[in-house]
């Protein structure tokens, strides 16, 4: 793709970052460098390197160089505490690892709380892993813009790999302590690619704002890497600013850009009479209600406004919501993307009829293959030749998908998924608790928040159950809310019925609650 757009579209913006501009003949040469650099500092084919980082171009340029050489991007959230890192660093026995100056003393940390004792699971210690920068440290890191800049010139054979090979690990939020590693595949993101080309109509004159993480599919494949996949450019910033988004817009005259509905929220409230949102003719988005899209249709007349549905496991979306049908079919995440089928299903795995409720199944070649070493939950989620999500919704007479829940229980708060039962079994740690059940709050900025409900042992106090979370959870999964009980709403069989402690909790007065603007 690279070394295609290098001479197709040589002259031409391919990545744009605060004042920094690359070419697509510049973003190939150094993307090479940087693969002949990585190599003589020992990275090899199926090497796994960590990214712990917000957005910076030498993140793009580490990912691309990493699928180059057949090695394995493993890209984290910055926001999980060192012991949460440490865990996911050891599960996905990586060989590196590369952060920024922000987040150099998390990564350490992260690395001993890895290897505590001095060896990890494979026999190697935090001293073996190698420490790269993505922007200048210190000695103790390698700089990878040095390793550019000594390389540059050097050409790298692109790795001969098929399909099967995989491309990413990707930390899912998880339903048990420990995140499920999804494996993405080399076929999946390529196949992920040609989807959002056909499916957004993408273009070699298409600029896209990209300001979600990295770490995220929503960064690396919405559409992410497809708008190079035609020649396009990508603007990236290094953290979502709504001022930022809006002077982006105008000054480089942006096409197309994902959002949540947390920031489209905020970019309502920054938005001046003067802005010139003209040039955006597509904005992807979900959970949007109906006065937000309000909203988004008159701060982007010409766009148009994309809900969609998708997930880790699928490589970003797997359904859109067409432009006829996005102001008559309002709360649908719409129809599956090119390649991909999608059914709703009974326990018994059979089709549902139309307007019920059951399981949203999924199958095509963007669909993972399953989890790292997890044998258990891979078979789990992956049977019978499709994906099941865990979520549930139903079709319309026309094919059109509604999400009505969630089986896993997931938070989604300002474009993060939180695992209600990783909050659970943290708080349950605590001496003095004997239940925790945790669910959803609504917030107007954050959409979700989590909150918790507690059953606990005389002498319980909230503060030391927040203090106890907060030594082991990131701030935005600390409960913003704790509600001590005497005991739970179940069902016969003895299942919390979380439904009732959703509409429970306005009529009650928390115990404790966050009383700060920042969700951490």
């Amino acid at each position: 793709m690279l070394a295609g757009n290098a001479r197709r579209f040589a002259a031409a913006d391919a990545l744009v970052f605060e004042e920094r501009r690359w070419t697509h003949r510049q973003l190939d040469h150094d993307v090479n460098a940087l693969a002949a650099g990585l190599t003589a500092e020992g990275v090899r084919r199926d090497d796994r390197v960590a990214i712990v980082a917000n957005n910076v171009p030498e993140y793009l340029l580490l990912s691309l160089a990493l699928a180059k050489l057949g090695a394995v991007s493993v890209p984290l959230n910055y926001r999980l505490t060192p012991g949460e890192l440490g865990q996911l660093l050891g599960h996905a026995r990586v060989r590196a690892v590369a952060t920024v100056p922000e987040f150099a003393a998390l990564t350490d940390a992260a690395l001993t709380a890895a290897a505590p004792d001095g060896a990890g699971p494979d026999g190697t210690g935090s001293a073996d892993v190698r420490r790269f920068a993505l922007e200048p440290i210190d000695d103790r890191w390698v700089d990878l813009r040095a390793l550019v800049a000594a390389n540059r010139g050097a050409r790298v054979p692109d790795a001969e790999l098929d399909d099967t090979a995989v491309q990413r690990i990707v930390y899912t939020s998880g339903t048990t302590s420990l995140p499920k590693g999804v494996l993405l595949t080399h076929g999946n993101v390529n196949m992920n690619m040609h989807a959002q080309v056909v499916e957004l109509g993408l273009r070699p004159t298409d600029r896209i704002l990209n300001v979600a993480p990295l770490y995220h599919v929503g960064g690396t494949d919405l559409p992410g890497y497809g708008v190079w996949h035609v020649g396009g450019c990508m603007v990236l910033q290094r953290r979502f600013e709504p001022a930022a988004v809006l002077r982006a817009i105008e000054a480089e005259r942006i096409t197309g850009m994902v959002l949540a509905a947390t920031m489209l929220d905020m970019i309502r409230r920054e938005a001046g009479v003067g802005a010139d949102l003209s040039s955006v003719r597509w904005l992807i988005y979900s959970q949007v209600t109906s006065a937000l899209f309000a909203v988004a249709r008159e701060l982007f007349p010409n766009a148009r406004l994309i809900e969609g549905y998708g997930l880790t496991e699928t490589c970003s979306a797997l359904t859109y919501l067409d432009e006829a049908h996005q102001e008559t079919k309002q709360g649908s995440v719409g129809l599956p993307v090119p390649w991909v089928q999608v059914r709703v299903v009974d326990s018994d795995g059979s089709d549902v009829p139309v307007g019920e409720n059951g399981e949203v199944v999924a199958r095509g070649p963007k669909v993972s293959p399953g989890y790292l070493d997890d044998p258990a939950a891979t078979r789990a989620a992956f049977r019978d030749g499709w994906f099941h999500t865990g979520d549930i919704g139903c079709l319309d007479a026309d094919g059109y998908l509604y999400i009505r829940d969630r089986l896993k229980d997931m938070i989604r708060s300002g474009g993060e998924n939180i695992a209600s039962a990783e909050i659970e079994n943290v708080l349950a740690d605590h001496p003095l608790v004997l239940a925790a059940s945790v669910v959803a709050a609504p917030h107007p900025v954050w959409l979700e928040v989590p909150v918790a409900f507690v059953v606990g042992r005389p002498g319980l106090e909230p503060e030391s159950l927040v203090a106890h979370a907060r030594q082991r959870l990131g701030g935005y999964k600390v409960p913003k809310e704790i509600y001590l009980v005497a005991e739970f709403p179940t069902n016969p069989s003895g299942k919390v019925l979380k439904r009732t402690l959703r509409e429970l909790r306005p009529t009650l007065r928390p115990d404790w609650t966050y009383r700060a603007v920042s969700r951490d």
